[in-house]
């Protein structure tokens, strides 16, 4: 395997897929940072005004509520996709029978689109016509709620539907990852006396930390970038409290017609986003130390 040593043979297949990320992801990048610095409604004569895009962001009230909404988003997203994915992947380990078929149905709704979720969740939020989580309210004898008009419960009801979304793609990364770890090892720390809780938190979690991080990051810039599912469910309202960054880079750029403002949100998300995988790798990187 000599060519897997040639360094130019290695960068003569890596240019492919080098040009193709270049053309979608870079070159995108690197026009949304030009545009963030002009003022310009898509029609008339372009006008340069350089950070001044940044510097209206953390003058407007709108923004800073969709980013703190946006870290909320984030919070919620991930315990939801982490935590519950990791959970049921931990207890499919342990499973005899029909874990497949467990597997699939976690897994369905991932291969759904995020519109025909939202839509779906809707109905399930709806006030009135009741839908199904205030059939489950009455049953216990709480009152209904109009999740997604009460300013304490919509946001939590927005990210709740992507958070379930996508569980099932966690669940199967950490459960591949999980029946990968050496079943000597395992053994060996049973023999030694180790409790079930003792070999996932002091051998499993550790033998798949790489994973982990994989997911955190995953997980992260898909919550940094959700639009769809607050979008289609309530277009960032009510009073923006369900506003997000996407939501609103959105508005100001495709409604408002300000594509230097819409563009400067679009490269915050962008350095959030490189800052948060940074933060993440760094953090896991320590506890490998």
């Amino acid at each position: 395997m000599k060519v897997l040593r040639d360094k130019k043979a290695i960068a003569f297949f890596l240019l492919p897929g080098l040009i193709v990320y270049s053309i979608m992801v870079m070159i995108p990048i690197g026009v949304s940072v030009y545009y963030s610095m002009i003022d310009w409604d898509g029609i008339g004569p372009k006008k340069f005004v350089g950070i001044n895009n940044f510097i209206k962001l953390f003058r407007d009230d709108v923004f800073v509520r969709a980013f703190s909404n946006n870290l909320i988003y984030i919070v919620i997203v991930m315990s939801l996709q982490l935590g519950l994915g990791f959970i049921i992947a931990v207890l499919l380990t342990y499973l005899k029978k029909g874990r497949g078929f467990i597997q699939t149905v976690y897994y369905i709704p991932s291969v759904i689109t995020v519109i025909a979720i939202a839509q779906l969740f809707t109905s399930f939020y709806s006030y009135e016509p009741i839908g199904l989580f205030n059939i489950f309210r009455e049953w216990i004898g709480l009152e209904p709620i109009a999740f997604l008009s009460e300013y304490k419960t919509v946001l939590a009801a927005v990210a709740s539907v992507e958070g379930w979304q996508y569980i099932g793609i966690y669940m199967i990364i950490f459960y591949s990852a999980l029946v990968s770890v050496s079943p000597d090892i395992l053994e060996a720390a049973r023999i030694d006396g180790a409790t079930e809780l003792q070999l996932l938190f002091r051998v499993r979690i550790p033998s798949i930390a790489n994973v982990i991080m994989l997911a955190c990051i995953l997980s992260l810039v898909g919550a940094l970038r959700g639009f769809a599912a607050p979008m289609n469910m309530t277009k960032g309202g009510p009073n923006h409290r369900s506003e997000i960054l996407a939501t609103y880079m959105y508005k100001k750029a495709f409604t408002s017609r300000d594509y230097g403002y819409g563009s400067a949100i679009a490269v915050v998300i962008v350095v959030l986003s490189i800052i948060g995988v940074l933060l993440i790798s760094r953090y896991m990187d320590r506890e490998d130390t």
